[in-house]
């Protein structure tokens, strides 16, 4: 695999074209990581609406029927829930960890085993969120590729 980066001021918008023979396992993996980087979330601030890139969100937690995103250090309200979010998410570091939770992968510094099956996921900003019995599987096969 070849990469060229052409670097031109007078470009408005950065534009990503892939030439291929055919497209196989690694390049479609590559494709959902460049499409994750691209997804903006419409958030609720105290300055009104705003866009949150999808790289810096650490996990979406849903409560009370209201959807939260966070990012390292920040709280933000979304009007999206949790299944549309998800939804969005397909084929992304995105996976659910709980009914009310879904997880970028890519903030995962490390999991341990809790009793009943579940998991403890620590990330890179040191909080910690509980991974359900019943989404072991979904963690599993997101971090093994």
């Amino acid at each position: 695999m070849k990469l060229i980066i052409h670097e031109n001021s007078d470009i408005t918008e950065t534009e990503i074209t892939i030439d291929c023979k055919e497209i196989d396992e690694r390049l479609q993996k590559l494709v959902r990581q460049i499409k994750q980087y691209t997804y903006l979330f419409p958030v609720r601030t105290e300055c009104g609406q705003s866009l949150l890139s999808a790289e810096d969100v650490y996990y979406i937690d849903s409560v009370d029927s209201n959807t939260f995103i966070y990012t390292e250090k920040e709280v933000y309200s979304s009007q999206e829930t949790l299944s549309e979010l998800e939804n969005k998410l397909i084929d992304s570091t995105f996976v659910r960890i709980s009914k009310s939770c879904i997880l970028n992968t890519a903030f995962l510094k490390s999991v341990q085993p809790l009793w009943n099956s579940r998991l403890e996921a620590f990330l890179m900003n040191e909080e910690k969120l509980i991974i359900s019995r019943h989404y072991v599987k979904n963690i599993r096969e997101k971090i093994n590729g």
